[in-house]
């Protein structure tokens, strides 16, 4: 990897994710619009990230004292790659969804639950793709997976602004007259917080920064949901460069 891209992606990293140590816990609080909070005053969910080492975590998402939401394994707490399993809670306790994963595809099968336990939704899976899926009603009776979406009902959720951003021209690239097209990816938390910004594909080593730069600005990022549930989500976007 060209040695400026890595420092504008280690850069990008957040700070309380570098450094850490064996057996260190971290704690951050949103409020109900999804807003990073300093303390838990005021807070409607908090993630506790456990460090088993420098990069492997496994991560806990609470929506109240004790409550766990969610739990999942991240074999690179910095890169968000999930391995191992991740579980998602209803409110009661009960298990929601339990999901396999391979550095962060979707491997083997994945189990969804009704509340109370009885099985909604099976999917199998091969290199992150679903091979097969079988879903079924309250009742316990198969039935085609776009009845089971058009029957999911999910409560009001929390709507991410649209936001907007600039791009500069850098001035070195404009003298030399360099242009052309930087991919930029990034994750999409399921608080709408844009991480691990990096380029994904390049015209010019002196377009990078700038590109970089500009998704920075956006801040956040319209949610995505699976079963009324927050997921994270990769994106990669096209930042133009180009002389008029």
């Amino acid at each position: 990897m060209p040695r400026n891209i890595l420092f504008f992606y280690l850069l990008l990293l957040p700070l309380h994710l570098l450094g850490q140590k064996a057996g260190t816990k971290t704690m951050v609080y949103y409020d109900q619009q999804n807003r990073r909070l300093p303390t838990a005053t005021g807070a409607a969910w908090a993630v506790e990230t456990k460090y088993i080492d420098s990069v492997r975590a496994v991560e806990r998402v609470y929506f109240a004292p004790q409550k766990v939401r969610q739990q999942a394994f991240f074999s690179n707490i910095r890169l968000r790659q999930r391995d191992r399993e991740t579980v998602v809670y209803y409110d009661d306790g009960s298990v929601k969804r339990r999901t396999q994963y391979q550095a962060s595809k979707k491997q083997e099968e994945t189990f969804e639950y009704y509340p109370g336990g009885r099985l909604k939704r099976h999917e199998q899976f091969a290199d992150g793709k679903y091979q097969i899926r079988s879903c079924f009603g309250a009742d316990g009776q198969a039935i085609h997976c776009d009845t089971l979406a058009r029957q999911t009902v999910c409560p009001p959720m929390v709507e991410t602004s649209g936001q907007s951003t600039y791009v500069h021209f850098p001035p070195k690239a404009l003298k030399l007259g360099i242009e052309g097209v930087v991919k930029v990816g990034f994750l999409v938390n399921r608080f709408g917080e844009i991480l691990n910004i990096r380029v994904i594909e390049s015209a010019s080593p002196e377009l990078n920064g700038e590109a970089v730069a500009a998704v920075r600005r956006l801040k956040k990022w319209r949610i995505s949901y699976v079963d009324c549930e927050p997921v994270e989500v990769v994106y990669v976007i096209p930042i133009t460069f180009q002389i008029k």
